[in-house]
């Protein structure tokens, strides 16, 4: 498994893993202000960790690595669940 330093936010994407202190974590989306951005990950479904973590652009490129050749994608089911809710 080779690692990757995020050095910078705008090669995230939502289909790539990315290990962030141990734990798979799927990158989700960009919060808060001009001045006080966060990117906002989420632990992949067989990880211990279930909370959602945001780190701003500093703790991105010390605590961030994109997991080389590793994608995720979500199950059919669980794409019909949610247009099911909708």
């Amino acid at each position: 498994m080779k690692l990757n330093p995020v050095y910078d936010p705008k090669t995230l994407n939502q289909s790539k893993v990315y290990m962030i202190e141990g734990t798979r974590y799927k990158y989700l989306r960009i919060d808060g202000s001009r001045k006080n951005i966060k990117y906002v990950f989420s632990p992949l479904p067989s990880q211990k960790k279930t909370k959602e973590i945001s780190l701003n652009e500093t703790r991105l490129s010390i605590r961030c690595q994109e997991i080389q050749g590793m994608t995720y994608e979500p199950s059919k089911e669980q794409t019909a669940v949610q247009m099911g809710l909708l």
